[in-house]
């Protein structure tokens, strides 16, 4: 391992089985830039294939196969839990029933890892039971360094669109994070495009889709939603146990 901690954070991948292989090209480029800035964990925040279907997992085992560091899956609003238990069966992290939530210890940050989808809707909700996990794991090790990754950012991005689909019950998120000051980031995905929010005292750090980017519609008349030319990508986490995170817009 590095002398620092390095977290590649790739997200949106949206890969396909009919794009003739665009989508996990990008990938396959990010996993790639990963291994050149020696990246000791590789962490995808959701939306990892477009339409849930088993093809598109299929494609996307395929361009994860051979990672350049320990990688890990999350679900996005795009995704199918099943569909990524099945295709996905040695990534034994992942639990077997329930909300794919997760715990990663073996490195010198603590990466927690929560599942806020909900089935067939585009916005995310934690609801008590995910709020009582997340307080539970983090109580768990007080004093550790901490990265919580979900999907869904938890705070408003005065965006018309994503401020809609959002994470609904974002104060019970923050409420929780407020408690455990060792949470030093929490990183997170879903609106195609790179920006910096709060959760109580954690920086909030939104990556941008490996795919396409879209642009800001914050007033009434904008277009909702444009995809835009701005430059697709991936974040770069580094940091050690005694601080000094630093969190990088890495393009494609």
């Amino acid at each position: 391992m590095s002398g620092t901690f390095r977290l590649a954070q790739i997200s949106d991948t949206h890969i396909r089985a009919d794009d003739n292989g665009a989508a996990a090209a990008q990938l396959r480029r990010a996993l790639m830039q990963a291994r050149d800035y020696r990246a000791d964990v590789i962490l995808l925040t959701g939306d990892l294939v477009n339409d849930e279907r088993a093809d598109e997992y299929t494609v996307l085992a395929a361009a994860i196969a051979d990672p350049p560091a320990p990688l890990y899956l999350m679900p996005g609003n795009h995704d199918n839990r099943a569909g990524i238990r099945t295709a996905f069966p040695r990534h034994a992290y992942l639990p077997r029933n329930g909300p794919l939530s997760f715990v990663i210890e073996e490195f010198p940050i603590r990466i927690v890892a929560i599942d806020d989808i909900v089935p067939g809707q585009t916005h995310g909700f934690l609801r008590r039971e995910g709020a009582d996990w997340l307080d539970e794991v983090l109580s768990a090790a007080p004093t550790k360094p901490t990265i919580v990754a979900l999907h869904h950012p938890p705070f408003l991005t005065h965006d018309l669109l994503f401020d809609k689909i959002g994470l609904l019950d974002a104060g019970l998120f923050n409420s929780v994070i407020a408690r455990h000051r060792q949470v030093v980031r929490v990183i997170c995905g879903h609106h195609h495009r790179y920006a910096v929010g709060q959760s109580a005292h954690a920086p909030v750090i939104v990556a941008p889709s490996t795919s396409w980017t879209y642009g800001l519609a914050m007033d009434q008349g904008q277009e909702i939603a444009p995809k835009t030319t701005e430059q697709p990508g991936w974040v770069l986490h580094a940091g050690s146990t005694t601080g000094d995170f630093a969190s990088h817009f890495m393009g494609l």
